[in-house]
C-alpha cells in the first residue's frame, strides 16, 4: 500500500482525497468525512523490511479509529503496488524470487481483505491488480526504454490471477470486492505509439545519470544526480516506478465507468 499511489488512485476516481492518518488530529470535520488514507509509502501486504506498517498494521489502525461499522456500510480502497515483490527481489537478487513469494503475499491479502468486510464491515472494496511491471523504467532502462521486461511481466500476470482467483472463492457473488484492472490500460498506453499519448512512455521524466541512482540522488557537494525533463505531462513515468499525474488521469479513463457501475450496484 504506497501512500502516494493510494492518494492518486482515489483523485482518479473522482474521490476527494482523503485525510492522512498522521494528520487526523488536527483535521477539520468537513474533511474527515471524506474518509481517512491508511497508506504508508514503501509498505506492502507484509513487511518490506522499512518497518512501514503493512497492511495488516494500516487495517489494525482503521479498526482503532473507529468501532466496528454497521454491517454493509463503508467503501476501501486497497491498492498494491508491487512493494511486496521489490523486497523479494532485492533480498534475493532477482524476479524469480519475486514470483516464487506470489503464493504468499496473496494468502495474507486474502486474510486482509476478509478482515475488512467481516470485521470492519465494509460494503464494497475496490482493490488493485499489478500493473505491468516489466514496462516500469526500473525494467526497461536496461533495454535502452525499446521494450518491457516479460519476467516481470509474467510475475505481475500470475499475481492478477491468483488474486482473481481468491476473490472469486471470498465473494462468488461479486457483490463485495472488485479486482480493478490496471495491467490493460497501463499495457495500452505504454505499448501505443509514441506520441499518440504520450511522448515518452518508458523513459521516465526524472531519470538518475547512473544506472544504480535514483530520482532525487545528490552528490556529497548537492550536485544532482539525476535530469527533469520539460514536461511530466508527456512521460508516462515520473521516475523508476511511478506513473505521472498524467499517466494516472489517462488510466483512470478505463477504468473510471466500471468503479462508478460497482459502487452503485445494489
Amino acid at each position: 500500500m504506497l501512500a502516494g499511489t493510494m492518494r492518486r488512485a482515489a483523485s482518479a476516481m473522482g474521490m476527494p482525497t482523503p485525510v492522512a492518518y498522521k494528520l487526523r488530529r488536527g483535521a477539520a470535520p468537513g474533511l474527515l468525512a471524506r474518509g481517512m488514507n491508511f497508506a504508508v509509502g514503501g509498505a506492502g501486504v507484509l513487511d518490506t523490511g522499512n518497518f512501514q506498517r503493512n497492511i495488516s498494521a494500516q487495517i489494525d489502525l482503521f479498526q482503532a479509529q473507529r468501532q466496528r461499522a454497521p454491517s454493509g456500510c463503508g467503501v476501501a480502497l486497497v491498492v498494491v503496488s508491487g512493494n511486496d515483490y521489490a523486497y523479494a527481489a532485492d533480498k534475493d537478487n532477482g524476479t524469480s524470487a519475486a514470483i516464487a513469494y506470489i503464493p504468499t503475499v496473496v494468502r495474507q491479502l486474502r486474510e486482509q481483505l476478509r478482515r475488512l468486510r467481516d470485521e470492519a464491515g465494509m460494503r464494497r472494496v475496490v482493490v488493485t491488480g499489478l500493473h505491468p511491471l516489466g514496462c516500469t523504467p526500473l525494467f526497461t532502462r536496461p533495454l535502452n526504454y525499446s521494450g518491457c521486461d516479460p519476467l516481470a511481466n509474467a510475475g505481475a500476470a500470475q499475481h492478477n490471477a491468483a488474486l482473481r482467483s481468491v476473490l472469486a472463492a471470498l465473494d462468488p457473488a461479486n457483490r463485495t470486492f472488485l479486482l480493478l484492472d490496471l495491467n490493460a490500460p497501463f499495457a495500452a498506453l505504454v505499448d501505443a505509439p509514441p506520441g499518440e499519448r504520450f511522448a515518452e512512455q518508458r523513459r521516465p521524466c526524472c531519470e538518475a545519470l547512473a544506472a544504480d541512482g535514483y530520482c532525487g540522488q545528490q552528490d556529497d557537494d548537492g550536485k544532482r544526480m539525476y535530469t527533469l525533463c520539460d514536461d511530466p505531462a508527456e512521460h508516462f513515468y515520473w521516475d523508476d516506478v511511478h506513473p505521472t499525474q498524467a499517466a494516472w488521469a489517462a488510466v483512470a479513463e478505463a477504468f473510471r465507468p466500471k468503479i462508478r457501475e460497482f459502487l452503485l450496484s445494489t
